[in-house]
């Protein structure tokens, strides 16, 4: 009997301790939502985010905030993300660099930290240069064989994906420039822009005003075919290189947010994906709308990630911090 007693007042005690969680998850979402991108402001990343949030809130009924923590090649950001309370009001934008950062350096998370939510779009990588440097692939394939190490090619950071990306493209070519890792595609794209370095590595939507212009050039996409925004650019593999390579943008919580409360943000932004507004703000941005994909769908494409991802990094030799 005593121990009849014991165990119903542990199962109240249980009972009152979830009631809370549960009605909190219920009530879900009670103020704004933060949503933290780990890199500078202007990027491919803040740019995808931003857009995606202002369409998503009329849904998820809370205004997103999107903040930015650059630093450490996403690090700074992801690890704030992963120590936070798991409550759904701060996630995280992320992209290769989550699966990437706990390979190549010390963190104190891992993609593991993360629940995946919803992917928001895929764009291939894509060697860019102004416009007075180089032309055409040939012409840059020129100037790298007669100055070996003589181009230098920005990178949004040390290990990156972008960083990746290129040295994919070195040992496939067999070309030789120095990379110059900096603090974010924006600072890359600053870079470049400025004539600091000769070229550097974006996603097409990135500089689509600047090549509209015809300031910049686009010299060749790791996209698996020709994109339809720009027939004329070469795929790598049509010049020998057999890359296919590119950012995947998504969004996640803290691992133990409630099944309730990520299930209310992938709703929203489903819904988002669909509506006019997102598909008219994508497509004057120059990026892909119909490249998002639901929780099944990114869960899946991050485990993938981790296999494909210690292939590249074992394929290419980097060295590890770690």
């Amino acid at each position: 009997m005593k121990m009849n007693r014991r165990i119903s007042a542990l199962l109240v005690a249980t009972a009152a301790f979830l009631i809370p969680a549960c009605g909190f998850a219920a009530d879900y979402p009670a103020k704004p939502v933060k949503i933290i991108v780990p890199f500078a402001a202007g990027g491919a990343a803040d740019m995808t985010t931003r857009l995606a949030a202002k369409v998503a809130e009329k849904y998820l009924g809370q205004p997103m905030a999107v903040e930015n923590r650059p630093g450490g090649g996403g690090v700074t950001g992801y690890a704030e993300v992963a120590k936070s309370r798991p409550d759904g009001y701060t996630l995280s934008e992320v992209g290769p660099s989550v699966v990437i950062a706990p390979l190549t350096k010390k963190t104190n998370f891992t993609v593991d930290s993360f629940t995946p939510i919803v992917n928001m779009v895929y764009e291939p990588e894509t060697i860019a240069c102004l416009s007075e440097r180089f032309k055409t692939w040939e012409e840059l394939v020129a100037a790298s064989q007669a100055n070996p190490g003589g181009v230098k090619i920005s990178v949004s950071g040390a290990m990156a994906s972008d960083h990746l990306a290129v040295l994919r493209v070195l040992k496939k070519s067999g070309l030789k420039w120095v990379c110059v890792p900096t603090n974010g595609s924006s600072q890359a794209i600053t870079a470049m822009l400025g004539g600091h370095v000769d070229l550097t590595i974006v996603s097409p939507s990135e500089l689509s005003e600047q090549v509209r212009s015809g300031q910049v050039a686009y010299l060749l996409t790791l996209a698996p075919k020709r994109l339809e925004e720009y027939p004329e650019l070469p795929i790598a593999a049509e010049k020998g290189i057999e890359v296919v390579d590119g950012p995947w943008r998504g969004l996640v919580a803290p691992k133990g947010t409630p099944e309730e409360v990520v299930a209310a943000i992938e709703a929203a932004f489903l819904k988002a994906f669909v509506d006019p507004e997102f598909v008219d703000a994508y497509s004057k941005a120059g990026l892909p709308a119909n490249m998002w994909m639901n929780r099944a769908d990114f869960t899946a494409l991050v485990d993938q990630q981790k296999v494909d991802i210690a292939e590249v990094i074992a394929e290419t030799g980097v060295k590890t911090n770690k």
